[in-house]
C-alpha cells in the first residue's frame, strides 16, 4: 500500500480541486477540468514514485466511481438529458 500512497494522494488532490473549480464553472464541469489538469500537470511532473498509486486509481478507483454512478442515475433523466443533448450531438 505504501508505494500506492504518493499517488492516490496526487490524484486525490486533483479530484479535490477540479470539484471545486466545477462547481464554480457548471458548464464546463469537474470531469473535464479534472482531464485539463491532468494532461497539464503530465506535461511538466515526472516522478516514478506516483506512477503505481495513478494506476491503481486509474484502473481499480475509477472503475467503482463509473459503476457507483451508473447505479445513482435514473432511467428518466438519462433519457431526458440524451433528448436535450441530441441537437448538440448532431
Amino acid at each position: 500500500m505504501q508505494k500506492y500512497l504518493k499517488g492516490i494522494i496526487l490524484c486525490l488532490v486533483i479530484s479535490i480541486v477540479s470539484w471545486l473549480l466545477g462547481k464554480q464553472f457548471p458548464i464546463v464541469g469537474g470531469a473535464v477540468i479534472a482531464i485539463i489538469m491532468g494532461m497539464i500537470i503530465t506535461l511538466f511532473y515526472h516522478n516514478e514514485e506516483t506512477n503505481a498509486g495513478i494506476n491503481f486509481t486509474s484502473k481499480y478507483i475509477l472503475q467503482l466511481a463509473v459503476v457507483l454512478l451508473g447505479f445513482g442515475m435514473n432511467l428518466g433523466v438519462i433519457v431526458h438529458t440524451g433528448v436535450e443533448s441530441l441537437p448538440i450531438i448532431i
